[in-house]
């Protein structure tokens, strides 16, 4: 699947900045979002997850929108299952710190759809893993690290139950743990699923939207 080019990334942002409903998530937001869609351990329903980008609003969605929304959830499932999946270009820590947790920032924006998107199944898997295995310990601090950027207030709770004393010190930490961290993503999820035994080795991984749909 080909990636969208840069002219059709620039029209979808500026659609979904200036022409979709009100809070509908940023581009860079839906990436995050999708990320952690596809890494379900069950597939998630397109009509289940979609009117969420729009904030429940998706009935007046041009065809050409929902089309590059398809392009961009299958070239993100081909990255997270084949090619490695690395963050955005342009999610980035700054060094003024408090920056990265301000709406429009590409780092808190991503956080924030993976936030909206890992709701999905986190809470269940939690319930059901082995609360002193590694693999929940795993799953525990990828979502914690993932999400750290979504919400300046629970930042600040991390840090203080991490004993830390300085969010600005502790957080290009949780950035560079995002980093190493999502290419093994979609592992550590597949992992932490086995352990619920809510799941079967073969559960499919990564349907993609036109599977989704059915």
């Amino acid at each position: 699947m080909h990636a969208l080019t840069n002219e059709q990334e620039q029209q979808l942002a500026s659609w979904l900045l200036d022409k979709a409903p009100s809070k509908t998530l940023s581009l860079t937001a839906v990436k995050g979002y999708l990320f952690a869609i596809i890494a379900s351990p069950d597939p998630i329903d397109v009509n289940q997850w979609l009117p969420l980008i729009f904030n429940n609003q998706p009935d007046e969605i041009p065809d050409e929108i929902t089309l590059a929304l398809a392009q961009l959830y299958n070239c993100i499932s081909d990255d997270v299952f084949e090619n490695g999946y690395k963050l955005p270009p342009t999610v980035e820590c700054s060094e003024m710190v408090e920056a990265n947790f301000l709406s429009g920032h590409p780092l808190h924006e991503w956080s924030l759809g993976f936030a909206c998107g890992v709701n999905f199944y986190s809470q269940q898997m939690f319930d059901h893993m082995p609360s002193d295995s590694e693999i929940n310990e795993s799953f525990s601090l990828a979502v914690m690290a993932m999400t750290y950027f979504a919400d300046r207030e629970i930042a600040q709770e991390i840090v203080d139950q991490q004993d830390q004393t300085n969010i600005n010190l502790f957080s290009p930490v949780m950035f560079q743990m995002i980093v190493d961290l999502v290419p093994d993503y979609a592992q550590i999820v597949e992992q932490a699923a086995l352990s619920t035994g809510l799941y079967d080795s073969e559960t499919e991984e990564d349907a993609q939207w036109g599977d989704s749909e059915e």
